[in-house]
């Protein structure tokens, strides 16, 4: 299905930039004949078949593109990895997901892998196989009529495994068919009127899924162009923005933040339309300061590996703290109570997801799919409300609730007392057990440096219950975090 739409779109655009790498363009054209080429090589080499699960170790590059496409159109199952991960790490995903090649940089990258006991070695494809500089002969390629011979893979079939980790501690395997992401990238390109004239700046990595389906699926499938970034580098990420024209930018409250950072007073991005950012909540001075440096306004985007996205703060919504925007066009979003009914708006509760690019459930987790997926909504485990206008609004994680000496506390509230005071740059509340197994509230904070404990404390007092006040507090030079802005714990 994925691979005929695309065909479709390459009759359609033949000579339009699909890719800039660097110095290198790729027209769709030449994109089309790329994956041609890998397709031949997955069913006449490998002998790859329909649902079999392919491994991918590649960063932001025209390889992970191809490789996507190519195996889209053969009906195998693309399984996109972080890079960084450990040999061990790397085994686990092989396991749970039934790999049976692997496309990497190089054999060094997963050198130590096996399959039922026999090394990948003969099952890894380095990119040398997936590009090479073949051009075509005719333009025959792309006349409509050669579709109708096309081989069409149903609509139901799966054509991407992502992951995402859990309050299990083990990561969990997210099946998206055809259809899902289908559904999403049309869902998004009709909320943001996007067109072939377009570039999306492509920094988030590929394998996580804001980057896989907005900064690399959505763009291919409307014709526009995405302009790559193989690593987060903040200065070259500006002067890439100016030099290839970007219109559009997905990004994290990190991102915008080294951003501020480094550019001047009116840097300005004359080409930019929008800046979307997700993975983490985008404080308002950030907003503000990035807005007044560059001319363009950066909105909040909502969404998960689950469900795809599920809203876009756009221009007629309110930018209420909290706010992501009102529920895209096929999308159902609805907030229940404790016990699943169903709250008016502005109640707080759980937010449940209903949509055509939502994944049916985790592979091999039945009793996770048992509590996470109930008649047809997938419950995100967000709190959140819709407030009068139907727009969302997220207030944290249901799971993060920690249980002080048997009464709850959310650690969200705590965090935004923390931020209040003036020396407090950033704050985190989690729950941490003490030697007698109980839970106690601990705060890790970034702080100005002649910021103290006692005034820490004191502050704390005047504005939360005792039991509410941390028992820890851990001063960090700086957060740990990924590139999506998401504390990573350490």
């Amino acid at each position: 299905m994925i691979g005929r739409l695309f065909d479709r779109i390459v009759c359609e655009n033949p000579e339009q930039i699909a890719i800039i790498d660097g110095e290198k363009r790729m027209t769709y054209q030449q994109l089309y004949l790329q994956q041609q080429k890998f397709v031949r090589y997955l069913t006449d080499e490998l002998k790859i078949r329909k649902n079999e699960r392919i491994a991918v170790l590649l960063p932001n590059c025209i390889e992970f593109i191809v490789g996507f496409f190519a195996t889209a159109k053969v009906g195998a199952v693309f399984v996109p990895l972080n890079t960084s991960l450990t040999q061990r790490e790397l085994q686990y995903y092989v396991e749970k997901c039934g790999i049976t090649a692997v496309i990497a940089n190089s054999h060094r990258d997963c050198q130590s892998i096996d399959i039922s006991g026999k090394t990948l070695e003969d099952r890894v494809v380095t990119v040398d196989k997936l590009t090479g500089a073949e051009q075509p002969e005719s333009d025959s390629f792309y006349q409509t009529k050669d579709l109708d011979n096309l081989q069409v893979t149903g609509a139901d079939t799966e054509c991407l495994f992502l992951s995402t980790s859990g309050s299990t501690g083990r990561p969990k395997i997210v099946p998206r068919t055809h259809a899902n992401l289908i559904a999403g990238a049309n869902n998004v390109a009709a909320a943001l009127a996007i067109s072939k004239e377009d570039r999306f700046l492509s920094v988030v990595p590929f394998y996580h899924a804001n980057g896989f389906s907005n900064c690399m699926f959505l763009p291919m499938m409307s014709g526009a162009a995405v302009v790559l970034m193989r690593e987060f580098s903040a200065r070259k990420m500006l002067r890439m923005m100016r030099e290839e024209n970007v219109t559009i930018l997905f990004g994290s409250p990190f991102i915008f933040s080294i951003m501020t950072e480094i550019a001047g007073e009116g840097y300005g991005l004359s080409s930019m339309r929008t800046c979307f950012s997700s993975g983490a909540p985008m404080p308002d001075e950030l907003r503000r300061t990035f807005f007044r440096k560059f001319g363009v306004k950066v909105r909040q985007l909502y969404g998960s590996s689950e469900t795809g996205t599920v809203s876009i703060q756009l221009g007629d919504v309110p930018e209420d703290e909290g706010a992501v925007g009102r529920p895209l066009k096929t999308v159902d979003a609805k907030i229940v109570s404790g016990d699943g009914k169903e709250l008016p708006a502005c109640e707080m509760g759980e937010i449940l997801i209903k949509s055509p690019a939502m994944t049916k459930g985790y592979i091999d987790e039945p009793g996770l799919n048992k509590t996470a997926f109930h008649n047809g909504y997938f419950r995100t485990g967000d709190l959140g409300m819709l407030d009068a206008h139907g727009s969302l609004h997220i207030a944290g994680r249901k799971d993060r609730v920690i249980n002080a000496g048997g009464v709850k506390v959310d650690p969200v509230e705590i965090e935004k007392v923390l931020l209040s005071f003036h020396k407090v740059k950033e704050a985190i509340v989690v729950g941490i057990k003490n030697r007698r197994g109980m839970q106690i509230i601990k705060a890790v904070l970034v702080a100005q440096p002649d910021c103290k404990l006692s005034e820490v404390i004191g502050y704390c007092r005047g504005r939360l219950a005792e039991y509410k006040i941390p028992r820890i507090v851990d001063f960090r030079d700086e957060m740990p975090r990924d590139l999506m802005g998401k504390v990573v714990p350490r």
